[in-house]
C-alpha cells in the first residue's frame, strides 16, 4: 500500500478559526497497491508502443530511401546504355572529313552519352575548332545525334605567287589552290610579311579584317559581283567591275553606299571609268562619273 498527501483546513494555535484565517494541514490518505501497478502497466505500455512506432517510422524511412537509391540506380542504368550512341550524321562540314568532326566532339567516355553529349553543346562552352564558328548537336533518338557544323565563311582570296590564299574572317589562311572560286572576291592591296596554310595572314593592322568582312556581306547582300576589292593606303576602298572602278572612300555610310550602287548598277554596263561616291551620304548624295580617257 502507498500513501498520499491530501491537505485539510485547521484551527489556529492561539484558539478557533477566525473568519478570513484559515491553516492547512496534511491528511495522508493510503493508495492501494494495486491502482499503483495498474498505473505502472500502463505507463510501461505506451512506451512499449511508442518504442515500436518510433521503430516502424525508421523502418519506413529506411525503405523509402532504399526504393529511392534503387530508382536512381535504374534510372541511371537506363540512361547509360539506352543513350549510348550508336549512329552519328555529321552535315555541314567541307574543311574537315566527318570522322574528324566526330573526334573532336566525341573526346572522352562520357561523350559516347547522346544526352550527355547533347546537354554539353547545348548548355556549356565547348572547345574552339580551328574553321569552325559553331557546332550544334541534336538528338535524332537515343543512339543517334546529328552534328551540325557551321564553318567560318570564306571572305576572299589573296594572289600571291600564282596561286590564290583563300582566308576566313579572322584573316585565317583556309585555302590555297590555283582555282578561283565563283563568288569569292580578290582581295588587293594588303600588305602582310608572311603567307602560309591554315595562319593568319601578317598584317600590321587586323582591324583590316573587320572592313574586308563588312564590305564582302554588303556586296552579297546586294547581291553585286566585283572582281575585286583594292584597298588603298589609307583603308579606302575601290571595286572593280569590269572597266569601271567605284571608289567608295574611307569613310563611314558604306551601307548607303552600296544600297546606291546596287541601284546605280544596271548603269555601269559598257562605261570605263570612275565612280565617285567618296562623298556620298544619305544627307547629300553625292556622285560622279570620271570618264577614262
Amino acid at each position: 500500500m502507498s500513501l498520499d498527501i491530501v491537505p485539510c483546513r485547521m484551527a489556529s494555535p492561539g484558539g478557533p478559526m477566525s473568519e478570513g484565517h484559515e491553516a492547512m494541514s496534511l491528511d495522508i490518505v493510503p493508495v492501494p497497491d494495486g491502482i499503483l501497478a495498474c498505473l505502472d502497466t500502463r505507463r510501461k505500455r505506451c512506451m512499449r508502443i511508442r518504442r515500436r512506432e518510433k521503430k516502424e517510422r525508421r523502418g519506413r524511412g529506411f525503405l523509402v530511401a532504399a526504393v529511392l537509391v534503387l530508382a536512381l540506380l535504374l534510372a541511371g542504368v537506363i540512361v547509360v546504355t539506352l543513350f549510348q550512341i550508336r549512329e552519328v550524321e555529321v552535315t555541314g562540314n567541307s574543311y574537315y572529313t566527318g570522322q574528324e568532326i566526330q573526334d573532336r566532339v566525341i573526346t572522352d567516355r562520357y561523350c559516347t552519352n547522346s544526352l550527355y553529349l547533347y546537354l554539353k553543346y547545348k548548355y556549356f562552352d565547348t572547345e574552339d575548332i580551328p574553321f569552325v564558328d559553331k557546332i550544334e548537336v541534336s538528338l535524332q533518338g537515343p543512339g543517334k545525334v546529328k552534328i551540325r557544323v557551321y564553318e567560318k565563311s570564306i571572305v576572299g582570296y589573296v594572289a600571291y605567287m600564282g596561286s590564290n590564299f583563300y582566308f576566313d574572317q579572322d584573316g585565317v589562311v583556309v585555302e590555297c589552290s590555283s582555282e578561283v572560286k565563283e563568288g569569292v572576291p580578290c582581295i588587293s592591296g594588303l600588305k602582310f610579311q608572311s603567307l602560309a596554310l591554315y595562319q593568319k595572314l601578317a598584317v600590321e593592322d587586323d582591324s583590316i579584317f573587320d572592313r574586308i568582312l563588312t564590305i564582302t556581306q554588303l556586296v552579297k547582300k546586294y547581291e553585286l559581283t566585283p572582281d575585286r576589292i583594292e584597298f588603298g593606303s589609307d583603308l579606302s576602298l575601290t571595286l572593280y567591275f569590269d572597266q569601271v572602278r567605284v571608289a567608295l572612300g574611307n569613310s563611314g555610310s558604306l551601307e548607303e553606299k552600296v544600297g546606291r550602287l546596287y541601284d546605280l548598277y544596271p548603269d555601269l554596263e559598257g562605261r570605263s571609268g570612275v565612280f565617285h561616291m567618296e562623298n556620298y551620304t544619305e544627307d547629300s548624295k553625292f556622285i560622279s562619273f570620271e570618264q577614262d580617257k
